[in-house]
């Protein structure tokens, strides 16, 4: 008997498989290649030098591409959009045969496929993971909502309005499997990454950032806490940086404005090394670099990927009690949160891990451990498995759709 059919809808905006770090598509590909009771199917956009369809493991890709004359003619001058991205994924979803729609991290998607699934239903996870407004005349076609953490799964309850007994946190992971902590890594092979990325002083501490370089991440604050520990601490210390920077010509575009800002800002602090954006197999080794793990976000981060990863690097923590980060950083030793709008309280918190090697290799040990405890993808992946299973079941008893 073949296995069920499980549709991964992802928004056009990105290439799949992720060619950079981006959390929704790398929880998507990892959790696709590892389902083993269910069929993957991945539904995407199109880029240039992407094949239509593609089998990559047990994962099975679609992707939906439209031509330049298209989007030219129908998406941007008359915007009538005869055949949309979302009639395209539900002919797709209805050709392959699926039995559950997963909605990964863009509700517009469920906006789109909304006038299908209620001529024909079909169980529907709708996977949140930002602040994206819900529509609500939708809620009612969803049957599972997953948030990230317990602060998304608040959000959803208390300003969605989403019934909360339709509702279950699913928290995202990362691969440990193969990536050692930096502290089983040989001397010699750290030594050479840490040159790969500019740092020539072994003698030198380096903190780590990586994310897109947005406002909301509080790069400019990271910036100005460095230069003050750099001012303070009596030995030599490095901040290299990751992260892609949005590209626009548009002199209206704030993150492109933001982003350049911070580009020339690091290209003259001293110290300070931006590395570009890396690709997804490459962040473990750029993470083996550092003795400590920036993550100054100043906004509400639901839970951000790149905290898993530095965890699985055995790197201690400098963070805000921003959004979902404290479910995963409150009980580790030594933890302080800090107020990443003041670069002096940020400060603060680095030079505490830069005077105690013994602070950093407690916190360090204990974030490595938990992760291979608790956040390993095969975990992710069974959680998602077993959803499948109890919205399928229930289904099978009704003979419907379930929403509980």
């Amino acid at each position: 008997m073949t296995s069920p059919l499980i549709a991964h809808l992802l928004p056009n905006y990105n290439p799949f498989p992720p060619i950079y770090p981006a959390g929704t598509e790398l929880r998507v590909e990892q959790v696709s290649l590892r389902q083993s009771r269910y069929r993957s199917l991945v539904v995407c956009g199109g880029f240039k030098g992407e094949k239509t369809a593609e089998q990559i493991g047990s994962m099975r890709i679609r992707r939906i591409r439209f031509s330049p004359l298209y989007r030219r003619l129908f998406q941007k001058i008359t915007r009538l959009d005869p055949l949309p991205y979302a009639y395209r994924m539900w002919k797709i979803v209805r050709e392959e045969g699926a039995s559950v729609l997963h909605i990964h991290n863009e509700p517009k998607l469920l906006v789109g496929l909304a006038p299908y699934l209620r001529k024909n239903p079909l169980p529907v996870v709708v996977h949140i993971a930002n602040h994206k407004p819900i529509p609500t005349d939708a809620i009612p076609l969803v049957t599972r909502w997953v948030a990230c953490s317990r602060f998304m799964a608040d959000w959803l309850k208390d300003s969605c309005k989403v019934p909360a007994d339709r509702i279950e946190v699913i928290y995202t992971g990362t691969d440990v499997s193969g990536r050692a902590p930096y502290w089983q890594v040989p001397a010699a092979e750290r030594r050479q990454l840490r040159q790969r990325f500019g740092v020539d002083d072994d003698n030198a501490l380096v903190f780590v950032f990586g994310g897109r370089l947005v406002k909301e991440k509080g790069v400019a604050e990271m910036l100005d806490a460095f230069a003050l520990v750099r001012k303070r601490l009596g030995q030599p210390v490095r901040l290299l940086i990751a992260g892609n920077v949005r590209e626009s010509t548009d002199s209206s575009n704030e993150k492109a404005r933001y982003g350049q800002a911070m580009i020339e800002r690091i290209s003259s602090a001293a110290d300070v090394n931006w590395v570009g954006s890396l690709k997804p197999s490459d962040m473990h080794n750029f993470l083996l670099t550092g003795d400590a793990f920036l993550l100054p976000s100043l906004w509400d981060d639901p839970f951000p990927t790149v905290m898993l990863e530095a965890a699985a690097a055995g790197l201690p923590i400098v963070a805000g009690a921003r959004g979902g980060i404290t479910e995963f950083l409150q009980d580790c030793p030594g933890q302080r949160f800090i107020d990443p709008a003041k670069p002096e309280e940020m400060a603060e918190a680095m030079l505490e891990l830069a005077a105690s090697p013994a602070l950093r290799t407690a916190a360090g040990s204990w974030l490595r451990g938990i992760i291979e405890a608790r956040f390993d993808w095969q975990r992710v992946t069974a959680d998602f498995e077993a959803m499948y299973d109890r919205i399928l079941t229930r289904q099978s008893i009704s003979g419907t759709p379930s929403t509980s």
